[in-house]
């Protein structure tokens, strides 16, 4: 049983990091898509920064640049111009200041019992900038995705008016029809533990570039 706050943290630390696996340096062959469009290039004008900074929360805790989001909300006429220069230029170089590369690691209890460091899950608290340009970076590739018809019907998570929860609708009315023409129903889960936590970006970025997503 740990008391002292440094050894809970430690210990935390220990096992966050122990997660992450080292790639084995093979790039899989990854076969192109057929696109009518390619990604390689993203420009930011102040529109797009006004829109990520209005679905910023106002309540969220500020990154490692002590920052609030509120900040951003209260100036958004004024910033949205000077974080569209600083995010185009950012882009054009291939780089992103030191700073928003690190972030404050607030463990969330996420199952079974409360003493036990796997029970854990970590999340990053980064500067709330990087949060802004994240966000549109994220709608670029998804209208992308949308555009070249790359995402699978079948995916419900991760994507605007589709959750878990079309997808248990899509689910039972798929069971109920199958059960109305008394067919056999067989359900199968797949649960990739810490999927998120062990993904190579080596593979990552092969995978994205047959998706058209490159430079």
């Amino acid at each position: 049983m740990l008391v002292d706050s440094f050894a809970k943290a430690n210990a935390l630390n220990a096992y966050f990091s122990s997660v992450g696996t080292v790639d084995n340096g093979n790039t899989p062959d990854c076969q192109c898509f057929v696109l009518e469009s390619v990604l390689d290039s993203i420009v930011i004008d102040a529109s797009d920064v006004m829109w990520s900074i209005s679905r910023l929360k106002t309540n969220s805790s500020c990154g490692p640049d002590k920052i609030p989001p509120l900040l951003f909300v209260k100036l958004k006429h004024c910033l949205c111009y000077p974080l569209a220069y600083i995010f185009n230029q950012l882009i054009s170089v291939g780089a992103v200041p030191p700073e928003w590369k690190k972030a404050f690691i607030t463990p969330v209890h996420k199952k079974g019992a409360a003493g036990l460091v796997q029970n854990y899950r970590p999340i990053s608290l980064t500067c709330v900038a990087s949060k802004i340009m994240e966000r549109i970076v994220c709608r670029r590739i998804l209208d992308h995705l949308y555009n070249n018809n790359i995402l699978h019907r079948a995916q419900h998570g991760f994507l605007k008016n589709r959750s878990t929860t079309t997808n248990l609708l899509e689910s039972l009315n798929d069971w109920t029809l199958c059960l109305q023409t008394k067919n056999q129903v067989t359900v199968v889960y797949v649960d990739f533990s810490k999927a998120f936590d062990v993904v190579s970006h080596d593979k990552l970025f092969a995978r994205l570039h047959s998706y058209g997503i490159r430079g």
